[in-house]
C-alpha cells in the first residue's frame, strides 16, 4: 500500500467509524445539515467537507515569481482539498485535510521551484490535528498536528490560500487559554514546504516561529495583542556586519471595529527587534484604515488605507531596517491583485470601492499608489524576494500605481464564480532600475465546496 493510499484509507476510516452506528443516523443528519455534515454515532460526530477550485490565469511582463519584463505565461490551476473531521462529545475532534495541486499549461516546472512548489503538489497532507477543549474541565486547550493558523484579516498571521498550494501550514503545538478578559493562544511550530517529489511534505529547514496572541474581551471592538519569535541557530543568516543568528521579535497590535451603522476603521501596528545575522534588528509595519458605506441601495462602500513596511535606510550601518512581513497571508492581494508588492520597504497609498447590487454579487476596485519607504533599500516581492535595487538612491522611490477589480457571484449553495484583472503602471524607480513595461494580469476561478 503507497502512502498517498493510506491517506484515503486514513480518511475513509474516519468518514466511516464507527460504520454500523453512523448508519442508523444518516438518513436523518443528512436531510437537516447536507451531505456528509453531523452524521451521528452515540457520543461521535462525523463531518465530511471537500472544495473544488479551478482558476484560468494570464500573466504579462509578469510571472508567478514577480515582475518579469518580456514574459507572457497562461495557465489552468485545479486545486481539490477533502476534509475529515471526527468529534467526540463538544471536547475532541480529529481533524485531517488532504490537498491536491496541479497546474496545466505553465511555462515553470517543478524544478523552477527548489524549495516550496506554489502551484503544484501531488496529493498531501494539508492538516492532521488532534484537538483537545476544556482539558480537565479547565479553561485550556491543546492542538497538536499540522494545522493553519490565522487571525484577525490575516494580515500578520494567515494561511495565504489564494495560491494554489497554500501559503503556510503549520506543525505546531497550541496551547489555548479562556478567560474571562482575554482568549490566548501559545504556540510553537515550523512552517512546511509543497514539495511534489516528497511524501507527506517536510518542515523548512529555515527559522522556528514561538507566538503568543490574545483576543481583548468585552470591548466593543475587535482588538488583539501578539508577540511572534522568529529564531534561526544556523548561523548562515547574512546581515551587513556578517553571519549569524535570527532572532526577530515582532509586537504588535490589531484592532478593528464600526460606529454608526456606516463607518469602519481598523490599525495594524508591528515592532520588530532582534538580530538579523550581526545585524541589529529595527523595523515596523503599519496598516491604517477607515471605511465608509455610502448609501443602503446596492450598499456602495468606499474605503481609504494606508500601509507601510519600513525600509533599511543604509545598508553599511549594522542595522536591519526592512519589515519582514512577520507571518501574514501574503499573496491575498493586499498589495494588489498582481503580488508584485509586499509589506517590506514600502508605502501602498490605498482607495477602495465596494458595490452589493444584490446579496448575491460583489463587485470590487481597489487603486494602490506605490512608494519606497527607502530608496536605498531593495523593491520586494513576496516572499521577501528583492526584485529591483539602486543603493545610491539616485532612481527615486515612485514604484508606480496598480489598478484592480474583481466580480464575485455566489451563483448556487457553495458555488462561487470570480472574474478579476488588474494592469500596473510603472513609476520612476522601476523606468530608472531597468526594462519597464506596464503589467497586466487576468483570473477567471470557479469555487464549489460542501
Amino acid at each position: 500500500m503507497t502512502p498517498r493510499t493510506c491517506t484515503f484509507a486514513l480518511v475513509a476510516t474516519l468518514a466511516g467509524w464507527p460504520a454500523a452506528a453512523l448508519a442508523a443516523d444518516a438518513a436523518a443528519s443528512q436531510s437537516a445539515a447536507g451531505f456528509g455534515k453531523d452524521l451521528r454515532a452515540g457520543p461521535f460526530r462525523v463531518d465530511l467537507g471537500a472544495q473544488i477550485r479551478l482558476r484560468y490565469e494570464y500573466d504579462d511582463q509578469l510571472t508567478i515569481k514577480g515582475y518579469a519584463p518580456g514574459s507572457t505565461d497562461g495557465f489552468l490551476l485545479e486545486r481539490v482539498m477533502v476534509d475529515g473531521e471526527v468529534r467526540y462529545r463538544k471536547s475532541v475532534r480529529v481533524v485531517v485535510q488532504l490537498r491536491d495541486a496541479h497546474a496545466f499549461g505553465s511555462a515553470f516546472a517543478d524544478a523552477d521551484f527548489p524549495q516550496s512548489n506554489p502551484i503544484h503538489d501531488t496529493l498531501d497532507i494539508r492538516q492532521a490535528f488532534v484537538h483537545w477543549r476544556a482539558i480537565g474541565g479547565t479553561p485550556m486547550g491543546l492542538k497538536i498536528g499540522r494545522q493553519q493558523i490565522s487571525y484577525g484579516d490575516q494580515r500578520v498571521f494567515g494561511p495565504g490560500l489564494w495560491g494554489n498550494t497554500g501559503r503556510y501550514a503549520w506543525d505546531a503545538a497550541l496551547l489555548e487559554v479562556e478567560t474571562r478578559w482575554y482568549d490566548i493562544d501559545l504556540w510553537v511550530g515550523k512552517p512546511i514546504e509543497n514539495r511534489p517529489d516528497r511524501w507527506p511534505n517536510h518542515e523548512v529547514s529555515g527559522p522556528t516561529a514561538l507566538v503568543g496572541h490574545a483576543t481583548v474581551q468585552g470591548l466593543p471592538l475587535r482588538v488583539d495583542l501578539f508577540e511572534a519569535v522568529k529564531y534561526d541557530p544556523s548561523n548562515r543568516v547574512q546581515g551587513e556586519s556578517g553571519a549569524g543568528t535570527l532572532r526577530s521579535y515582532s509586537s504588535g497590535f490589531q484592532a478593528e471595529g464600526s460606529a454608526f451603522d456606516w463607518f469602519g476603521y481598523g490599525a495594524t501596528f508591528v515592532y520588530q527587534t532582534g538580530a538579523y545575522g550581526r545585524d541589529e534588528i529595527r523595523a515596523l509595519g503599519f496598516n491604517g484604515k477607515a471605511s465608509a458605506k455610502l448609501a443602503e441601495a446596492w450598499k456602495p462602500r468606499v474605503t481609504a488605507q494606508l500601509t507601510w513596511g519600513s525600509g533599511d535606510k543604509n545598508p553599511h550601518d549594522g542595522v536591519h531596517g526592512t519589515f519582514d512581513g512577520v507571518l501574514g497571508g501574503a499573496d491575498i492581494a493586499f498589495y494588489g491583485f498582481l503580488n508584485l508588492f509586499y509589506w517590506a520597504n514600502l508605502h501602498d497609498h490605498e482607495v477602495d470601492f465596494d458595490l452589493a447590487p444584490k446579496r448575491t454579487l460583489l463587485v470590487r476596485t481597489e487603486y494602490h499608489y506605490m512608494t519606497l519607504d527607502q530608496g536605498t533599500d531593495a523593491w520586494y516581492s513576496t516572499g521577501l524576494k528583492p526584485v529591483r535595487i539602486d543603493r545610491s538612491g539616485a532612481a527615486g522611490s515612485e514604484l508606480g500605481h496598480e489598478l484592480d477589480a474583481k466580480l464575485v457571484w455566489k451563483a448556487l449553495e457553495g458555488a462561487e464564480l470570480l472574474v478579476a484583472g488588474g494592469h500596473f503602471f510603472p513609476g520612476r524607480f522601476v523606468r530608472t532600475t531597468g526594462k519597464a513595461p506596464a503589467a497586466n494580469w487576468v483570473a477567471a476561478q470557479m469555487t464549489y465546496g460542501f
